[in-house]
This record gives structure tokens, C-alpha cells and sequence, in this order.
């Protein structure tokens, strides 16, 4: 459980963060840190998903293929003689197809419209199918689960990373918390973010990397840190 001192230090740069939404997004855009087969794959997935149904994408090898090499190219994947490993290709698929019914339900929700009631129920059931998949040999379901779970559900589902969010949130890559409790602790304010600035998260989605309401408020926790806590 996060201390007083930690809540209250995410609930002053979340406020932060509101105040000066279109600067840190600004940050996000002149630096430029993503590029490559990090946004390349990215669009690719998003596209396959997109261009079909919520069933039919759960039998459609080439979406697989594109969020595998979306998830490599977001460093959960490096070769040699290191424990940061993906789980090979058909174990991550299957791990996805075992959650289809649960991911199902919750693609028309939109971060932005839910209610403070509505929000808590979308995290217990993310949580739900976070703490049951496998993507990752190393990396928490927290952190690797997020990555890939949201280009299922990229309205709802924020990346999480350590270097990024995790700073943003607790000030450290990795806290002490369970990844449960991190999520139960965090997703309430993605939500608050997402309605408290939902006016400028809309007008930037499509451009570049922005591309959903979750994309843009995880780009700007980035600008976030590359401008405050670097």
C-alpha cells in the first residue's frame, strides 16, 4: 500500500500534469525518443485492429505477428544473455485467446467516459486479465501484460513502463507495492487525467504517436519526466 507521502506527491503531478497538459505533450513531440520499429509495429497492430472485428482479431495471425514485434521493439525483448525475454510467439497468442471473452467485454468503454464507478469496475476486470496473462519470462504482468493489452484495448488500457509511468506515479522504477496494488493505486488516475483533460487528449489524437486517448496520456507522463525528473 502506497504511503500518505506517496499519494499525495501522484495526486500534485497529476494536478501538475492537467495544468500543463499541452506542454509536456509538446516535450513528448521535440524529443522524439520513439521512432523506428517502435511506432512502425505499433501503427501496424493498431491497423490490424481496426480493420476487423473484436472476434475476428483474436484469429488473425498477422495482428499477433505486428504486436509481437511491437512488444520487441518496446524492449521487452533483447538478445543475448539476458533475462528480458518474451515468451515465444504461440504461448503469447494462446495466453491473449484465453482472455478473448473478458477482452471482449470491454471494448466499447472509453476511458474518458467513464464514471468514477464505471472506471473501478473497467480496472478490476483489466486486473482480471492482467494477473492471468503470459507475455513476458521476466517482466511483471503489470508492465509486460499493459504493453500488450493495450493494443486490445487502446481506449482503456494505458501502457505501463517502469522508466516512465512507475517514476511519474511512485518516484521509483520499482516500488515496493504488488503489481495489483500499483494498478489498483494508478488506474484511478489515468481515469482522472483522461476527463480532467479530455478536450486536449481528443484534439491529438491521430497525429503521430498520439494514437488513443490512453497513447496520448502516457505521452504525456513522458514529457512529464523528461522534463521534471530528469
Amino acid at each position: 500500500m502506497p504511503t500518505e507521502t506517496t499519494l499525495r506527491r501522484m495526486t500534485e503531478r497529476v494536478d501538475k500534469l492537467g495544468r500543463k497538459f499541452s506542454e509536456y505533450l509538446g516535450i513528448f513531440d521535440k524529443e522524439s525518443i520513439f521512432t523506428g520499429p517502435s511506432l512502425y509495429f505499433h501503427y501496424r497492430t493498431l491497423e490490424r485492429l481496426n480493420s476487423t472485428t473484436p472476434v475476428r482479431v483474436f484469429e488473425d495471425k498477422q495482428f499477433f505477428e505486428y504486436l509481437y514485434a511491437t512488444l520487441c521493439s518496446w524492449g521487452l525483448h533483447r538478445m543475448g544473455p539476458t533475462p528480458t525475454k518474451l515468451v515465444e510467439f504461440e504461448n503469447l497468442c494462446s495466453s491473449l485467446q484465453a482472455q478473448k471473452d473478458k477482452i471482449i467485454d470491454l471494448q466499447e468503454y472509453r476511458l474518458s467516459g467513464l464514471s468514477d464507478e464505471e472506471s473501478n469496475k473497467v480496472r478490476d476486470a483489466l486486473w482480471e486479465i492482467l494477473s492471468n496473462l503470459e507475455i513476458s519470462k521476466s517482466e511483471t504482468q503489470l508492465v509486460a501484460g499493459s504493453k500488450a493489452l493495450h493494443h486490445l484495448l487502446p481506449a482503456i488500457m494505458p501502457p505501463i513502463d517502469r522508466q516512465y509511468t512507475l517514476m511519474f506515479f511512485y518516484n521509483s522504477k520499482n516500488p515496493y507495492d504488488t503489481g495489483r496494488q500499483v494498478f489498483k493505486t494508478i488506474y484511478p488516475l489515468f481515469h482522472r487525467i483522461a476527463v480532467n483533460n479530455r478536450d486536449a487528449i481528443r484534439d491529438k489524437i491521430g497525429q503521430g504517436f498520439h494514437t488513443s486517448e490512453t497513447k496520448v496520456i502516457d505521452n504525456a507522463i513522458v514529457g512529464f519526466v523528461l522534463k521534471e525528473l530528469k
